[in-house]
């Protein structure tokens, strides 16, 4: 079974690293997470990847950037921005 690939980008290391070893816990999910968006474009254009994860502290800049090269190379691709409370 192929696993859904998910690329996750955050601004907080922290974060993105506990985030990241929770998605993997899924053995149906492989995420890959980043805090900047010159890698993540770099990582984007070298697998491929189901649905893009942004996390709360993306700046609507950076959402705009990255959503116009993610959705130009795969219209298909999955955005996912969640905003709110990630004491949990």
């Amino acid at each position: 079974m192929e696993k859904i690939q998910i690329l996750a980008i955050g601004r907080n290391p922290v974060l993105m690293q506990k985030l990241s070893v929770f998605m993997n816990d899924n053995p149906r999910w492989e995420s890959t997470a980043t805090v900047d968006d010159e890698t993540a474009i770099e990582i984007f254009h070298q697998r491929k990847f189901h649905i893009v994860l942004l996390v709360d502290e993306i700046e609507s800049e950076s959402f705009k950037k990255l959503n116009s090269v993610f959705t130009f190379n795969d219209p298909d691709i999955i955005f996912i921005r969640h905003e709110g409370d990630s004491t949990g």
